[in-house]
C-alpha cells in the first residue's frame, strides 16, 4: 500500500501554530482580542493569499508597511510553533515497517514547508517529500500525485493500492479523486461539504483515525 499525506493540519498542526504565534504577536504589540480574531480569520486556515494576511497584520498591529517582511515574520512564527500531531509519525513508522510506502504531498513554498518538516522530524518517517513550490504544480492538479508515485518508484502501481489523505476537500480529496486513487479526509470535526463532490472513501476526525479506518478496511478486504 502507498500512502500520500498532506502536511499542514494532517501531519502537523499548522493552524494551531499560526494561532499561537498570532496570539503572542498581538500581545507583544498591544493588540486586542478583536485584532487576534481578525488576523486568524484573515489567514483562513492558510488558504488566503499571504499578502492579504500580511496587510491585516500591518493594519491591526501597526507594523511597518512592508508586505514581504510581514510574510517572512509570520511564516517564521509558524515554523517556531508548529508540532507534529501526537502519535501520527509513529503510525507512519508502523506502516513503513509493515512494508508500505509513505510520502508527503504538500502545497506551499519550499523553504516554509521544508522548515516545518524539519522542525517536526517528519522526514525520518516518510520515503519521499513532494512540495508544490519545488515542482511547479500543486494540488488539486493530479500531476503532483504522479510526481510522488514516480519518486517512490511506483508509477505503474494499481491506483486502488494508493491513498491520498488530507484535511482539505478542495485540494487533498480533489487531487486524489482526479488521480484515480483512494481518498481519506481528516475532518477535524467538520461535516463534509458536497460542494467538493462525492464523499471521500474514508472520513475520520483525526489523521490517526483515517489511517486506522483505511488500514482496517484493507485488512478486511485481504
Amino acid at each position: 500500500m502507498i500512502w500520500l499525506l498532506d502536511l499542514d493540519n494532517t501531519l502537523v498542526s499548522r493552524d494551531a501554530a499560526f494561532a499561537a504565534w498570532a496570539d503572542s504577536a498581538v500581545t507583544a504589540d498591544g493588540g486586542t482580542a478583536a485584532d487576534l480574531a481578525a488576523i486568524v480569520a484573515a489567514d483562513d486556515g492558510g488558504f488566503s493569499p499571504k499578502a492579504d494576511v500580511a496587510r491585516e497584520l500591518i493594519a491591526r498591529l501597526g507594523w511597518v508597511d512592508d508586505v514581504p517582511a510581514a510574510i517572512d515574520r509570520f511564516r517564521a512564527g509558524i515554523r517556531e510553533h508548529v508540532r507534529a500531531y501526537d502519535g501520527v509519525l509513529a503510525d507512519l513508522d508502523a506502516l513503513r515497517a509493515a512494508g508500505d510506502q509513505v510520502a508527503v504531498v504538500t502545497n506551499g513554498v519550499s523553504h516554509q514547508q521544508r522548515g516545518k518538516i524539519a522542525a517536526c522530524g517528519v522526514e525520518a518517517s516518510v520515503d519521499a517529500v513532494v512540495v508544490s513550490g519545488e515542482e511547479g504544480v500543486e494540488k488539486p492538479d493530479p500531476a503532483i500525485v504522479e510526481i510522488a508515485l514516480e519518486r517512490l518508484g511506483a508509477s505503474a502501481v494499481d491506483r486502488d493500492q494508493v491513498w491520498m489523505v488530507g484535511d482539505a476537500g478542495h485540494a487533498d480529496v480533489a487531487v486524489g479523486r482526479a488521480a484515480g486513487v483512494r481518498t481519506g479526509w481528516v475532518s477535524h470535526g467538520r461535516a463534509w461539504d458536497d460542494v467538493h463532490g462525492a464523499a471521500p472513501d474514508v472520513v475520520g476526525a483525526t489523521t490517526r483515525d483515517v489511517l486506522a479506518l483505511a488500514t482496517a478496511g484493507e485488512h478486511a478486504a485481504s
